[in-house]
């Protein structure tokens, strides 16, 4: 859903976050959307994105989307329950908690917010493929198909609408449908990872099996941390007749199956409380191993912002700015985990491992001599 915050970008404030008790987190993480404040009907009706925010929720809005930013979803619930109570269905707070119900799974909490947004403002139909998406994940596939329809109505050239609806008809079993849409979506966007890999899957239903490797390849070098492309490309593979390259696809699904079942424990985690400096440093290394990168400079944004460090989450923090290319950052990095852990030789071999990425062998050799000391 990259582009779920397009309707709320013009109040995408950075305002400072308040800390919120364990209690605040867990009670906003179990709250109904059905179960907040409602205005009176029409109240909202000729709302635009581009209207100036109310003065009532203005500071309070502006937390949640520095939550939701700063990947702190539960803190940003929070905040948007609070702008909720302040100024009943006010859509783009009811948008966000869509957005953010999505991020975390809530299928439908995530559809219940976003429905009561397309209430509150009908105008904006054509943002609303999250509400489809959300359908999508609840298994609901024609109400999904459905409502895919009605945003490709008014916004045709939303490439997620129309992979969104290609999904829906291939999982009612029209693949050729759903191949028809998901090469509409790569039209407008060609580099879809998601797109390509599920006009692979169509293909190979429809039996065009040597067709289907050239899009599948495709997606698995534009996100190779996804676990189900490497599925089926261990199927096509195999289709083929070459079973070294679907046995080494099974492997890489397998490994990638299991990281993302840790990925989604360590959020859990994080989700009650924020400033966990184990589950950080986890997931810095899982993203890493799966080559998400995207993923990587989430956790790592996340993690530069939190102090005190401990030695694992300096080293990791340290292993991610390289491996995403950040030079200044990494070099900041390496230069905090020499000044505050000199002492320790895990943090020389890490320094040496960064200044070997870099290309600086003088100063590696230099960590490589006091790792030895030590």
């Amino acid at each position: 859903m990259k582009r779920a915050l397009a309707v709320c970008a013009a109040f995408a404030l950075a305002l400072p976050l308040a800390a919120q008790t364990s209690a605040e987190r867990a009670a906003a993480l179990e709250l109904d959307p059905a179960r907040l404040p409602r205005a009176p009907e029409g109240r909202w009706r000729e709302w635009k994105p581009t209207d100036k925010l109310p003065d009532s929720v203005h500071d309070t809005l502006g937390r949640a989307f520095t939550a939701y930013r700063e990947s702190d979803y539960a803190a940003a619930l929070v905040h948007l329950h609070a702008a909720l109570a302040r100024e009943p269905d006010f859509p783009a707070a009811l948008y966000q908690l869509g957005v953010t119900h999505f991020r975390l799974r809530r299928y439908g909490d995530g559809a219940k917010a976003f429905e009561r947004f397309l209430a509150a403002a009908p105008g904006e139909l054509g943002a609303t493929q999250g509400l489809a998406h959300c359908y999508y994940s609840l298994g609901d596939y024609a109400r999904a198909q459905a409502h895919y329809e009605r945003v490709l109505a008014v916004a045709p050239t939303s490439a997620e609408a129309w992979r969104g609806l290609g999904l829906a008809l291939l999982r009612q079993g029209d693949a050729s449908g759903g191949l028809a849409r998901f090469e509409r979506a790569l039209e407008l966007k060609p580099e879809h990872a998601d797109a390509l890999a599920w006009s692979a899957q169509a293909l190979f239903e429809l039996g065009r099996t040597g067709e289907a490797l050239v899009p599948l390849l495709r997606s698995i070098e534009l996100a190779p941390h996804e676990p189900r492309p490497w599925f089926l490309l261990a199927q096509v593979q195999s289709e083929l007749g070459r079973e070294d390259e679907a046995e080494r696809a099974r492997t890489r699904f397998r490994e990638l199956g299991a990281i993302e079942q840790e990925v989604r424990a360590q959020e859990g985690l994080l989700l009650y409380d924020p400033r966990a400096v184990e589950p950080l440093a986890r997931l810095l290394k899982l993203h890493r191993a799966a080559r998400n990168l995207a993923g990587l400079g989430e956790v790592l944004a996340r993690a530069v912002r939190l102090a005190p460090r401990t030695l694992e989450l300096q080293s990791e923090s340290l292993e991610a700015a390289d491996a995403l290319g950040q030079r200044e950052l990494g070099a900041q990095l390496a230069a905090e985990l020499e000044q505050r852990f000199a002492t320790v030789r895990a943090a020389w071999e890490a320094l040496a491992r960064h200044f070997a990425a870099v290309g600086d062998e003088p100063a590696a050799e230099r960590a490589r001599v006091s790792a030895a000391r030590l």
